[in-house]
């Protein structure tokens, strides 16, 4: 693996200092960047804007223990049930007892929660969770009404300065030290600078590598790939989530919308195209099974009708229910043309999450002296092999604010900045065609080789493929967004097929079909 994919020379580029440096702004990073204390500088850089995130998409809830029928050990047991005995026990007991104060906190900042007539929060059940935990905004628009709020605020605050349009190429360490990071300003065309010995990386996930995905489809892992080549340590790649039930899509390059496990925790009942519920007798908790064993029986239906896609039946439900707790559901299958309760939806799997990514401890620290990550694009022990449903909102709260904690608590050294790397000077250009035509193969190997159903064998072709892209790339400079983007595609795809390959056991997103 390179160190650096930036391959000019930056001794001329315009130099940004902050005292904390934060890439993302998904819940993860403005929940962070609101905690930083007021007297640091904070920048909060994003490649898009704040509405491009999964956060932004996420349409759940967030899971905490709210409910007086519910409890810790309750909560911390269905964690670690779904996470097929490799989440972080000490982990998951620290994301628990956390949750309810960071959604206090959330109510005081006026996140605008669903909430009953007498005023209490409205809580409803998702898959893998044994009684009702979940809080919501707006029905299923979660993500858009906390990420939203969240962000008002944050533009807000005079510490912190928001980057948008604003590509991380590089993070620059010196000395075993996170420094600082070289990044493309997509609107000025410049290259620059930030300096900074507290980073924060919040960039979310791989949705991008697939065909089939919820994700944004600049969700490729740029995070991850510049931890990587950071000497940060990134483990469980192959832990990549499919949710069971999207909407069937119009094209594969389409973003596919999903439908939320809250229909099923509402009463929503997958059926085949003869009108047979087929989940009774899958699991103990039939439509509401933790969602690698959903995606798995979903597939086997499929493969045994030849059909495209399986139901979900709403007829259970109200128009008025419906429309009222699922209106972005209920307009978008409007939309398609499906009459909601009477008609069904036609579901399908796609890549959803990553369980996978940087590696940190309980403050968000990464094995790099002054590099944190918080989110999706970490690995903080709490979703082990399969991830509870709503608990990735949560993660965002309680270790967004965490590394947050930690950097407030800590002594800002200097700023140091040293550039002890050298420059790639092959002068070999990769074509526009070569790099849509690769980004596209890729997907093709992932979507064919790495999905919810693996194989050794198809596991070792597609790593041998991957890596012939990989090794071309390796001394090739790099100059532009795009041939970033395949760099960090193609080292992201090639870990999550090689960590696959490492685990010769089927557990939880990962299973491996006997040949």
């Amino acid at each position: 693996m390179r160190r650096y994919i930036y391959s000019e020379d930056i001794t001329e580029l315009e130099v940004k200092d902050y005292d904390v440096l934060i890439v993302g702004s998904g819940l993860a990073g403005i929940y962070a960047s609101l905690h930083i204390d007021e007297s640091k500088s904070c920048a909060l850089v994003t490649k898009v804007n704040i509405e491009n995130s999964n956060s932004w998409l996420a349409q759940g809830g967030i899971a905490a223990v709210i409910d007086p029928n519910d409890n810790f050990t309750s909560h911390v047991e269905d964690t670690l049930k779904a996470g097929a005995g490799m989440c972080d026990p000490e982990a998951v007991e620290v994301l628990v007892k956390e949750g309810p104060e960071n959604i206090r906190e959330l109510v005081e900042m006026n996140v605008p929660f669903d909430t009953n007539p007498e005023g209490e929060l409205m809580i409803t059940r998702e898959g893998g969770h044994s009684c009702r935990r979940i809080v919501h905004c707006g029905g299923d628009a979660t993500g858009r009404e906390t990420t939203k709020k969240l962000g008002e605020i944050a533009m807000s605050r005079p510490n912190i300065t928001p980057l948008f349009g604003t590509y991380m190429i590089d993070i620059i360490t010196d000395r075993g030290k996170a420094v600082g990071g070289i990044f493309y300003d997509t609107k000025a065309a410049k290259t620059f600078i930030i300096r900074s010995s507290n980073i924060i990386l919040s960039t979310g996930g791989i949705g991008a590598l697939y065909n089939h995905t919820t994700n944004p489809r600049d969700a490729i892992g740029d995070g991850i790939a510049a931890a990587m080549r950071a000497g940060a340590e990134v483990v469980n790649m192959e832990m990549v989530q499919f949710h069971p039930t999207t909407l069937l899509p119009h094209s594969n390059s389409d973003r596919l919308f999903l439908i939320s496990e809250a229909v099923r925790g509402e009463g929503g009942i997958l059926k085949n195209h003869e009108r047979k519920a087929f989940m009774k007798g899958q699991h103990e908790l039939a439509d509401l099974a933790p969602r690698d064993i959903v995606t798995r029986a979903i597939l086997a239906e499929l493969k045994r009708s030849g059909k495209t896609h399986v139901f979900l039946d709403v007829s259970s439900m109200t128009k008025e229910f419906f429309s009222h707790r699922f209106p972005t559901i209920y307009n978008e299958c409007t939309d398609f043309g499906i009459n909601i309760p009477e008609d069904m939806i036609p579901v399908r799997p796609a890549q959803h999450y990553l369980m996978g990514g940087i590696r940190t401890d309980l403050w968000g620290m990464t094995n790099v002296e002054g590099l944190y990550a918080c989110g999706e694009c970490a690995w903080t022990g709490i979703h082990g092999a399969n991830r509870l449903a709503s608990n990735s909102m949560l993660e965002c709260l309680v270790f967004g604010r965490r590394a947050a904690q930690h950097i407030n608590e800590k002594t800002l050294p200097g700023h140091e900045l040293r550039l002890p790397y050298t420059l790639v000077a092959d002068s070999e250009k990769l074509t526009e065609k070569y790099i849509n035509g690769t980004k596209g193969k890729i997907r093709d190997i992932m979507t064919e080789y790495a999905g919810p159903v693996r194989t050794e064998h198809g596991l070792a072709e597609a790593a041998g493929k991957i890596y012939r892209i990989y090794n071309k790339l390796q001394n090739i400079k790099l100059d532009s967004t795009e041939e970033y983007e395949l760099y960090n595609m193609t080292a992201n795809a090639y870990k999550i097929i090689t960590d696959a390959l490492s685990r010769k056991e089927s557990i939880g997103a990962h299973y491996l079909l006997s040949e």
